[in-house]
């Protein structure tokens, strides 16, 4: 009787275990399943809320040719495209070492794309950045593919400068064209600093709203 006495206790002591056992899992289950729910929302309503930032960032108002929002500081924001060379490049916003590396920077203090003044870019001639810039022909397109919209610009001059010659890339307000330039002579073998610049001008002839 005392052994049935005492099995039928642990069997009740480990019923009432395993039914506090379960609601524990439950409860736990339930708390980190929420949590788990709750961080996934907010992971993406973070990622959503990025997106349309970036997409805000570079929003262009045709009506009036000015961008409603910004591009950040070394953020890329659109390909620069001459077929006649065979080159597609990212452009950034911004024009430090770090950007030159990587790509076309775009100087801070020129116009984007579409704003109706001066763009200007630059890059290294190496590493297949600007590296054939001086066999650019006048008349050749010039496309550069922004996030908010495409735009054509032609070549219409190239020219060797000296650095200290700041009218080559004197930035006008009232006609949209393009400068681009590097350090010249374009040419691995020579070494040191290179204190001339080719420039290629080119003005806007048309543009595609995407």
């Amino acid at each position: 009787m005392i052994l049935k006495t005492r099995i039928k206790t642990v069997a009740i002591n480990l019923a009432i275990a395993f039914f506090f056992t379960a609601i524990f899992v439950l409860l736990y289950y339930y708390i980190v399943e929420e949590k788990i729910s709750f961080y996934i929302n907010l992971i993406n309503t973070t990622a959503v809320k990025k997106i349309e930032e970036d997409e805000k960032a570079t929003s262009y108002n045709f009506e009036t040719s000015r961008l409603l929002n910004y591009p950040k500081y070394g953020k890329k924001y659109a390909t620069l495209n001459i077929k006649s060379i065979g080159m597609n490049l990212p452009i950034y916003h911004g024009d430090n070492l770090k950007i030159l590396r990587n790509g076309v920077g775009h100087y801070a203090g020129s116009y984007f794309p579409g704003e109706n003044g001066t763009i200007i870019l630059a890059a290294h001639n190496t590493n297949g950045l600007f590296n054939k810039l001086d066999k650019i022909n006048k008349g050749d397109k010039v496309i550069i593919k922004a996030s908010y919209a495409t735009f054509e610009y032609e070549v219409y001059d190239m020219k060797v400068v000296s650095e200290k010659n700041l009218d080559a890339f004197k930035i006008q307000h009232d006609e949209e064209r393009l400068i681009m330039y590097t350090c010249y002579p374009i040419n691995r073998s020579v070494v040191g600093r290179k204190t001339k610049r080719y420039v290629v001008y080119a003005k806007k002839v048309g543009v595609i709203n995407e």
